[in-house]
């Protein structure tokens, strides 16, 4: 029954897309010579690729298995994500996930497969939103404006488009009806791969446009989409018509820094966001505000824990307090370290091109690079990664198989020459420092050590209150090694996420080039995802720098190189922490532990031996010495400063040697003595506990 009607609505959806697939225009407005070029060339491309691919469909029977564990039946090359939607009335779907890969809903399926539905609440689903709103927004801009669209996109807060406007302004609540008024037309969407010389043909009168798609483009061909007369390059799924986004919202105009271009001067970016419904712009807002609230760079002020200065641009100046956080998370990775047999090394930071020439980075990475030319002759460059003077300290010796596997932690302060456009509080700095290290092992040890790294990522995350899940991200294209090499460090990299077991997600494609890897998302208190966590092998450093060891055998071999980061950026995972705890820090990281408050005269002797003791076994306390305050105001001083416990003393503590202790929230916890108080939090501090009673 499922399959006769999954026939039967393809075939009515296959008339109605039939009948948009020829050249026209949408547009209410007569349309430049440049766009009306660029539409004729782009239906010309399609109509071939139609042409060929007619008649390849298979039409064998596939079986579907949904996440809740149903099984449904289609054809192949006919059944689509869309049509199962509709077949198992799930509301809301945007985007769909096949075999973990994401797949457009319009898509028909290819072979049996497991298939998840996702919708705006996903991030997967917002971002296919976005991208349909860059569609309908750059339509707008290039067709009812007149702007020349020079790049577009979306990130995790929004989307994006750069352009060029000339002698004209915008309103921003015009151009949000027009967008409103154009999706609203559910205009088609239609993908085409294309070559270089096509994407060279299709944008030929749009110099700086091409010039930027031609250094993304991600491999030797590109996927374009056309929406209504708007066309452009996206990276991932789009809705099936602009019908299902009810709500835009313009954000703000901004100047944006184009690198390596001398055409870029003017161009502005438009942000904006998009919505399938009022209810999705309710809970946006809801969560805009909130995170506004929890935003690490008013904590910081707030709590006078770091500032930035534009004498040093991007990078961060940490305040005593906000050093004791940057500090105890160091010691809490150096206590694991020592735990799991890891040895800290300390490496330069500046180093000779030659370096970066030999690892690779220069021709690939040299634009984001600091340098430095000395005595007029020789360049160097600050370190943006550890990883080559690793290598160095590999290859100074000859090694045995008995010293492996090595695994070596760098604190080493690191540069990235990021554009000043993108510089954002602590999560986009130029100077930062990670917990960085490299394993070098042998291949037989190397699924041990992705469960240890994975077990190390746990252990930590657990200890902030995160959850999380895993991606297991499989070669790109282009990518380097033999498929062999790549088929077999995938198959071990799955075992090892199946032998952790927690939950984890296929990635395709998102590899790097040197290697697949495991990138770790976690979500905080409201809800946001973040990547920090990374485990990454790599193929291609052990070749470059020619690494070796000498095995049981006797002969030489290549050693496995892992790159390991679990906090990632200090400085970013800081204000991941700042907003997940929205300032309130749990006592262990806390810069502001104990505030000891004496009530009357004759307490202010023993109020001051209490914060004695407390600071001998290691506690930030602080005394309150304002006579002139009252008690209540003394109290909620202290609660706004966040110190985690107020322990007030009277005459009554003085000679029963105690204290009164209330917490941050306001929780009178009673009377006790002074020894038991410090018992008591020294063990929630050392043990990294997030309780606030005790």
């Amino acid at each position: 029954m499922v399959v006769t009607q999954l026939l039967r609505f393809s075939s009515s959806r296959t008339s109605v897309f039939s009948a948009v697939r020829s050249y026209r225009c949408y547009s209410k407005v007569q349309l430049s010579p440049a766009l009306s070029e660029r539409l004729r060339v782009f239906e010309s491309l399609k109509e071939k690729r139609d042409d060929g691919s007619r008649g390849k469909a298979t039409e064998q029977p596939l079986s579907i298995r949904l996440a809740d564990g149903r099984t449904l039946k289609g054809t192949a090359g006919v059944t689509t994500p869309f049509l199962i939607a509709q077949s198992t009335r799930v509301k809301g779907a945007l985007v769909s996930k096949v075999n973990g890969e994401l797949w457009e809903l319009l898509r028909p399926l290819e072979a049996d497969c497991d298939l998840q539905l996702l919708d705006f609440n996903t991030v997967e689903g917002k971002q296919t939103a976005w991208r349909t709103g860059v569609c309908v927004l750059g339509g707008v801009l290039e067709a009812v404006v007149g702007a020349e669209l020079v790049r577009e996109g979306v990130s995790e807060t929004g989307l994006y488009c750069d352009h060029l406007l000339e002698n004209s302004t915008l309103s921003l609540m015009a151009v949000e009806e027009r967008c409103k008024e154009v999706a609203a037309l559910k205009l088609p969407i239609s993908r085409l791969e294309l070559n270089v010389q096509e994407v060279r043909e299709l944008f030929q009168d749009f110099k700086l446009r091409l010039q930027l798609i031609e250094e993304e483009m991600p491999g030797p061909t590109l996927t374009v989409y056309r929406c209504g007369d708007s066309i452009g390059v996206y990276s991932g799924p789009l809705l099936p018509h602009t019908g299902l986004l009810k709500v835009f919202k313009m954000l703000q105009m901004s100047p944006v820094t184009i690198a390596n271009s001398a055409e870029s001067a003017g161009v502005l970016r438009l942000m904006a966001v998009a919505f399938p419904g009022e209810k999705e712009r309710a809970d946006w807002e809801k969560k805009q505000e909130e995170a506004r609230r929890r935003d690490h760079r008013r904590i910081g002020k707030d709590q006078e824990l770091f500032f930035f200065n534009d004498v040093s641009p991007g990078s961060c100046f940490f305040l005593p307090k906000g050093a004791h956080i940057y500090n105890t998370l160091t010691d809490f990775m150096k206590s694991e370290y020592k735990r799991r047999g890891f040895n800290e090394v300390v490496t330069p930071t500046l180093y000779s091109t030659a370096l970066w020439e030999r690892s690779g980075h220069w021709e690939h990475y040299s634009e984001n690079m600091f340098t430095v030319t000395s005595e007029s002759t020789q360049t160097y460059a600050l370190k943006p990664m550890n990883c080559p003077a690793h290598c160095l300290m590999f290859e100074q010796r000859v090694r045995s198989w008995r010293e492996l596997p090595i695994r070596w932690a760098d604190f080493g302060a690191l540069h990235r020459n990021e554009l000043s456009g993108a510089l954002g509080g602590l999560t986009r700095v130029r100077r930062f420092c990670q917990d960085d290290a490299h394993i070098f092992c042998t291949p037989e040890q190397l699924e041990e050590e992705m469960v240890a790294c994975l077990d190390f990522v746990r252990t930590v995350y657990r200890v902030f209150g995160f959850s999380f899940h895993c991606l297991l991200s499989t070669r790109p294209t282009p990518c380097l090694g033999a498929p062999e090499l790549w088929d077999t460090a995938e198959e071990q990299l799955e075992r090892s996420l199946e032998h952790f077991g927690e939950r984890w997600e296929l990635n395709p494609g998102d590899g790097a080039f040197y290697g697949p890897k495991i990138d770790v998302q976690i979500k905080d208190a409201i809800g946001r995802q973040h990547q920090c966590a990374t485990i990454q092998l790599d193929f291609q450093l052990p070749i470059r720098f020619d690494l070796q060891y000498v095995g049981a055998d006797g002969e030489t071999h290549r050693p496995v190189m892992v790159h390991r980061a679990v906090l990632g950026s200090l400085e970013r995972m800081i204000a991941i922490l700042a907003e997940n705890f929205g300032g309130k820090w749990p006592l262990w990281l806390s810069p502001a532990q104990i505030m000891v408050v004496p009530v009357g005269g004759s307490s202010e002797s023993y109020a001051q031996q209490v914060v004695v003791r407390f600071r001998q076994e290691g506690f930030i306390a602080d005394l309150n010495e304002d006579q002139g305050a009252t008690l209540n105001k003394k109290i909620r001083s202290a609660q706004l400063d966040q110190y985690n416990y107020i322990l007030v003393v009277g005459e009554k503590e003085c000679v029963s040697g105690t204290v009164s202790v209330r917490t941050r929230g306001g929780k009178q916890l009673g009377r006790r003595p002074t020894e038991e108080v410090l018992t008591s939090l020294t063990q929630l501090r050392d043990t990294r506990s997030n309780l606030e009673e005790f």
